[in-house]
């Protein structure tokens, strides 16, 4: 039934542009030591009133592996609710402060039905990545009363995997008075017949004067936010946060503490930090866990400094017209590097870096020809991300990119 539908697109798509179409498409490709990979969307979109309609296919090829599958969404209003459909494409997000469903999970083969108003939205999807992998069905139901400055939301989500069937369900409680806030959360998942508790508390001060925000989490090792590529708070973690800003003159002091540990009180997760900052120029950061260190950061108008008294680490980042330099050096390592970006007719980055201990260095080179719709991309060696210590005694290497857009 699935390949069915991926054959009719390129029908449907004929049929729609003999009616007046409005067409889009991506072509996004590379090709470098891992192999190369390439894919092709191109789609239809129209809307008539209240009724919004999207139509796509996309191809997708790479080592021995080729793909065609559909991408579409519909989108009508109905009265007080909107109904939206689709596949392969951004869905929905849920209230609650675990986000155990996020809009961007999804993949060439999740379908959905959501019908969304201010207090109830309802949603069924299909063929979902799960946490742990598996493609799995998902349904479930959201409701949000507010009263006065209360409100209360309640989340009840069905699923079936291949283990077999589960469930989760989220009670939530806030209040707003100004610019005081609080939230707390409750939840509970049951997967693989296995019970599972969550559960969150926010209180947050916002606007001029004192600011500062508390949190307290206890959640278990198998809680974690099913339909999401990450958990918005870490599993088998207790304990609470603070962060305070607090103005003094021309003055702004803040404080960050962390205290947590897992369920069993075995490991440490505390961070403590004491932050001062002089109007918009210079911040003085000292760090007691869980590392040490001791920051100096100065603002420019085209750049900064910044020095790590205790560790030994230095940057110093300006522009000068097209230009972006980044100097950075690690004493205790010994390591140094060098960074310079132009903005010209063609765009490039040079990264030069060198290990004086081990005598090692490292370059990387990327070259970018282009617009804003489209550019070609050739890379000499690894990007180290701004990583002083990482991608050191990698092999040459070369990749080509590219990406157009009409």
């Amino acid at each position: 039934m699935y390949m069915r539908g991926v054959f009719l697109i390129p029908f449907y798509l004929l049929i729609c542009a003999v009616a007046g179409a409005s067409w889009s498409g991506e072509l996004v490709g590379s090709a470098g030591p891992e192999g190369g990979q390439w894919s092709f969307y191109l789609a239809w979109e129209r809307q008539d009133g209240p009724v919004q309609l999207s139509l796509g296919a996309q191809v997708e090829a790479g080592e021995k592996v080729m793909r065609l599958s559909p991408r579409w969404q519909l989108g009508a209003v109905l009265g007080p609710f909107a109904l939206r459909a689709g596949q392969n494409v951004d869905h929905l997000t849920t209230g609650d402060l675990f986000r155990l469903v996020n809009k961007e999970q999804h993949g060439p083969e999740t379908s959905f039905v959501l019908l969304e108003g201010e207090q109830l939205k309802l949603g069924l999807l299909r063929r979902i990545p799960l946490r742990g992998g598996d493609l799995g069905q998902l349904a479930f139901a959201e409701s949000k009363v507010e009263a006065g400055p209360f409100s209360f939301s309640g989340l009840r989500l069905h699923f079936v995997e291949a283990q077999g069937p589960g469930w989760a369900a989220v009670f939530q409680a806030g209040a707003v008075k100004g610019n005081l806030q609080a939230v707390a959360a409750s939840g509970v998942l049951n997967r693989h017949g296995s019970v599972q508790r969550g559960r969150v508390v926010e209180l947050e001060k916002t606007g001029d004067g004192a600011r500062g925000r508390l949190r307290w989490q206890w959640i278990e090792p198998g809680f974690v936010s099913l339909a999401a590529k990450s958990n918005r708070y870490t599993p088998n973690r207790t304990g609470w946060q603070l962060e305070l800003a607090l103005p003094v003159g021309p003055w702004e002091a803040g404080l960050e503490l962390r205290k947590h540990t897992d369920l069993g009180g075995t490991r440490q997760y505390n961070r403590l930090a004491f932050t001062l900052q002089a109007g918009e120029t210079w911040t003085w950061e000292w760090r007691l866990a869980p590392t040490r260190a001791f920051l100096v950061r100065r603002e420019e108008e085209a750049g900064f400094w910044q020095v790590d008294l205790i560790n030994g680490v230095l940057r110093r980042d300006w522009e000068r017209g097209r230009e972006r330099w980044s100097l950075r050096a690690d004493i205790p390592r010994r390591i140094g590097r060098l960074e310079v970006q132009l903005n010209k007719e063609q765009h490039w980055r040079v990264v030069f870096k060198y290990d004086f201990l081990r005598h090692l260095a490292h370059c990387y080179l990327r070259i970018r020809w282009g617009k804003a719709n489209g550019h070609v991309q050739l890379e000499v060696g690894r990007y180290d991300g701004g990583n002083l210590t990482a991608a050191f005694g990698q092999p040459l290497s070369l990749r080509l990119s590219w990406t157009w857009e009409f």
